[in-house]
């Protein structure tokens, strides 16, 4: 009995093992808000004591004093510690994967390689600093979880894992994060269960070598060196990603992280970033465009001083973007049971109407809002991004930051949730005051479980009648109840369905149709409410993209080339409650319709959207796949015209604004 007390001693009294009793606090902090998380079950229970049980094992085990293990570890410390270095990267990247339940063996099969080699990096990097197989292993494996941990939150906070311009606005995703429950998964509890055996079984190592010569140092640190130049030319100067991972999905970044893996998947955004500049871009360059463009609309302002009608005061702006709002009629002619848009096809007096052209079918909501918000059209950007996903990072210009500066108070509203294309982080930054989401309605009015138009225009009501004392308003309403999803199940009545009176089978573009007739219910209310308001309001709707229900009625067309044109047209309404020169505008693209609004409003625009409207007189039309000029005549970006030199000048303002972010011309781009 009395050997063995003095071959197993319990240390605990040693300040050696203060980082032991942290991860012990750590492993009580998981459980505890495991087990609380939800209603308690017995299998949750076992789940939890069994997570407690192997970590306070493996902690304990730290503690323990074998001293024929230590003696036999000892003797051997250069192998077995070597050993588990070279195991660690391996064992990380499992844990990676493992928190955010990605089983995909495939991915480890065919990518796990090229997400190992970064693994070893910072296990290499670490190493040839201290020269410490021990401490690199602790410390790698720890920094992994602390970044994997990161990863997770913003994972189940987003359903969506980081991605490199996360990096570029923590502190606003800081600032919101105090809105989210925290929550940890079986997956979680497994990935920190790999942590805590690596770390203690690292803690037991032996430490052979205390003192390391400079000449070791100086080679660990030149290989280390030839390693990174190495791994990162292969990365990012050959077409290694671009042949290995076919399609990056920005819009949903989980999909490419489990296909490819984690490290993989975040390197290939990383890489996405890097925009290539246009062939002679310059700041000069645009620069002078942007000045020659703003000194033309002041010669012109001046010349029609006083000819312009505006109101006396500063208007109301309400801009809604209706999710998938799309007249029928702008892609043939189609016959109808009963007319889906009575309300808007009414509006005549103090309105104007026409046509947009948006650079998206089906989807990608945000890639128009972006069009509108910035006046950077999708052309200038890198095909397939999604600009809010990766590149509004910092305080960006909008009609929003315009606005602002005239004394505006902004609202974002988008009934549905709040992380959806990282609104949440986007809006602060393109200089929203507000933003209302799905939370902040009470017991709403849904269609389809979608919160309706109905009840998002109430809410601007609402907001409206609480604000009036903060000066003029923008609201900004991104609708929900017409995403895709469509059947063709029967939504309302026999009177307030819509059929196509010639074509059978196409019971989703009715219910389509139908949901389109409860939207323009639904703004007909609110154009009544404001009719009896005695501030001046302006309201706008505009559709992001047409339905995906069309495509089936693309399908049928016999001319495929028009339908590709006729795809990405959508209808919008501009109505003010005072009087405004009614018109209808053939064709002008999203990036140019805030512009345009400022300018009927009778409000400052920025040097850049003087250089906008100046480009829409000679190409109303730009979007990511063609542009038109002011006969309506269609080229692709990529032919040449006479237009070519403008689209290329265009290209090199948007790059400067959009993603020249070290030398971008801001002055330029807010109000002087």
């Amino acid at each position: 009995m009395r050997i063995i007390k003095k071959a197993i001693k319990l240390v605990y009294n040693n300040r050696r093992y203060v980082p032991v009793y942290i991860m012990s606090a750590y492993s009580l902090f998981i459980f505890s808000i495991y087990l609380g998380q939800e209603r308690l079950s017995g299998a949750r229970l076992f789940t939890a004591l069994g997570f407690l049980f192997i970590s306070t094992s493996l902690l304990t085990g730290c503690m323990l004093g074998l001293p024929f293990l230590k003696k036999w570890m000892k003797k051997h410390a250069l192998w077995i510690n070597s050993l588990f270095l070279i195991i660690s990267p391996f064992l990380a990247f499992v844990m990676v994967e493992t928190m955010v339940g990605n089983t995909n063996l495939d991915m480890f099969k065919r990518y796990g390689l090229y997400n190992l080699i970064w693994y070893i990096v910072i296990y290499y990097m670490i190493f040839a600093l201290i020269m410490n197989i021990r401490l690199t292993i602790i410390i790698g494996t720890v920094l992994i979880y602390l970044a994997s941990l990161i990863n997770y939150l913003v994972y189940i906070f987003r359903g969506n894992p980081i991605i490199p311009s996360d990096l570029l606005i923590w502190r606003t995703g800081l600032s919101v994060a105090g809105g989210y429950k925290l929550s940890f998964t079986k997956n979680f509890l497994a990935s920190s269960l790999i942590m805590l055996a690596l770390f203690a079984i690292t803690y037991m190592l032996e430490d052979r070598i205390k003192k390391i010569r400079l000449r070791y140092r100086l080679i660990a640190a030149a290989t280390f060196a030839m390693y990174a130049i190495f791994v990162f030319h292969w990365f990012f100067n050959t077409d290694l990603i671009k042949s290995k991972i076919r399609v990056i999905d920005f819009f949903a970044p989980r999909y490419t992280y489990s296909s490819y893996g984690t490290v993989f998947g975040f390197v290939a955004n990383l890489e996405a970033m890097n925009a290539e500049k246009p062939e002679g871009y310059s700041r000069e360059e645009a620069e002078r465009l942007l000045v020659g463009a703003y000194e033309r609309q002041r010669a012109a302002d001046l010349e029609k001083n006083g000819q312009v009608s505006v109101p006396q005061e500063k208007p109301d702006l309400i801009v809604i973007m209706n999710e998938a709002f799309s007249d029928l009629s702008l892609i043939g002619e189609y016959r109808t049971n009963i007319d889906y848009l009575p309300n808007i096809r009414a509006l005549h007096e103090d309105t104007i109407k026409g046509v947009l052209y948006v650079s998206v079918f089906g989807g990608a909501t945000s890639d128009t809002e972006y069009e509108f918000l910035t006046g950077n059209s999708m052309a200038v950007l890198p095909s397939n991004s999604v600009p809010y996903q990766q590149f509004v990072t910092e305080p960006t210009d909008s009609l929003a930051t315009t606005l602002k500066d005239q004394g505006y108070y902004n609202i974002a509203i988008h009934p549905y949730k709040p992380t959806g294309y990282k609104r949440d982080l986007v809006y602060p930054l393109l200089g929203f005051d507000e933003f209302i989401s799905d939370k902040d309605f009470v017991n709403p009015h849904t269609i389809r479980g979608y919160i309706s138009d109905r009840e998002s225009y109430s809410k601007i009501i609402e907001k409206y009648e609480a604000g009036k004392d903060r000066g003029p308003l923008f609201f900004f309403n991104v609708t929900m109840q017409n995403h895709g999803g469509y059947s063709s199940e029967q939504l309302f009545s026999d009177e307030e369905t819509v059929r196509l009176e010639d074509y059978s089978g196409f019971g989703y573009v009715n219910q389509y149709l139908s949901l389109l007739r409860e939207s323009d219910k639904a703004f007909g209310g609110l154009i009544d409410y404001f009719r009896q308001q005695d501030e001046p309001v302006i309201i706008l709707l505009f559709g992001d993209h047409q339905p995906i229900a069309y495509s089936g009625l693309y399908d049928i067309m016999p001319d495929l080339e028009p339908a590709q044109q006729l795809k990405y047209r959508v209808p919008f309404v501009i109505w003010a409650n005072y009087d405004i020169e009614e018109d209808y505008i053939e064709a002008i693209s999203a990036n140019y319709l805030s512009s345009y609004l400022l300018e009927l409003a009778g409000l400052k625009g920025t040097a850049y959207n003087s250089y906008l409207m100046e480009l829409y007189n000679e190409i109303p039309v730009i979007n990511a796949l063609f542009y038109m000029d002011k006969e309506y005549r269609l080229y692709s970006l990529s032919e040449d015209s006479q237009y070519s030199k403008l689209i290329q000048e265009y290209k090199y303002v948007g790059y400067n604004n959009a993603l020249d972010k070290k030398n971008r011309l801001k002055k330029y781009y807010f109000l002087q």
